[in-house]
């Protein structure tokens, strides 16, 4: 199960409400994010048991947390709280437990605005590319890249780039003219208020254009954007 976790094509995000003990840990090692309430603590029993982590603990642990970390726990079985797993980098954050779904959702939400073919790509790259010799590793990235170059994520990421560099240099070109035409006339103790009249002048005509232009249909070139 750790296996299919650590390799589902979408992040999985582990949400910690309690104990995370032996199997519990595991699979918090194995998922690609998580979370934890302050209340939560984390544990590596199975020594205590007289067995080893049998399902991954020995090699993922370590690589998460460090080798000598991810001895102390396994050799010890101690349990750590939510603060001192965040510190070593076994969850990413920890909130309060009355926040934590909550948080678990905006964290989602921060992921799934992105289009779907970069974040598998990405998550793809993350978890082949990690444990490989640095080469084999851009080799990884480079084949992840290749694979989004062609889909619909792309080329509406780069029409909606190009597009607000547009308006930007615009609105820049707005606010230049506006700051020469004060220092021109030599308004120097009234430039300040001038340029600040014409940049808020500048940036509601900006604003206007940007409502009123036509949207870029998806497909359409990208040469279109104007």
């Amino acid at each position: 199960m750790t296996r299919r976790i650590e390799e589902f094509p979408k992040p999985v995000i582990v949400a910690v409400n309690g104990l995370a003990y032996g199997g519990g840990c595991e699979i918090i090692e194995a998922a690609p994010l998580a979370i934890a309430a302050e209340h939560a603590t984390f544990a590596k029993p199975e020594i205590t048991l007289g067995f080893p982590p049998p399902f991954g603990g020995s090699q993922r642990l370590p690589r998460h947390v460090g080798r000598k970390r991810g001895l102390e726990m396994i050799l010890t079985g101690d349990p750590i709280p939510a603060a001192r797993a965040a510190e070593l980098g076994l969850v990413n954050t920890v909130v309060p437990a009355d926040a934590l779904l909550e948080a678990g959702k905006d964290l989602a939400g921060r992921i799934i605005r992105h289009a779907p073919t970069a974040v598998a790509a990405c998550l793809r790259a993350v978890t082949r590319g990690v444990n490989l010799p640095i080469d084999e590793g851009l080799a990884v990235e480079a084949a992840c890249f290749a694979a989004t170059v062609p889909t619909d994520g792309v080329r509406t990421g780069l029409r909606r780039f190009l597009a607000g560099r547009a308006w930007a240099v615009r609105c820049s070109a707005v606010r230049a003219v506006a700051h020469l035409g004060a220092v021109r006339r030599g308004r120097t103790r009234g430039c300040r208020r001038s340029v600040g009249r014409a940049t808020a002048r500048g940036a509601d005509w900006c604003g206007r254009r940007w409502r009123a232009a036509p949207r870029v249909p998806l497909g359409a070139p990208v040469a279109a954007v104007k």
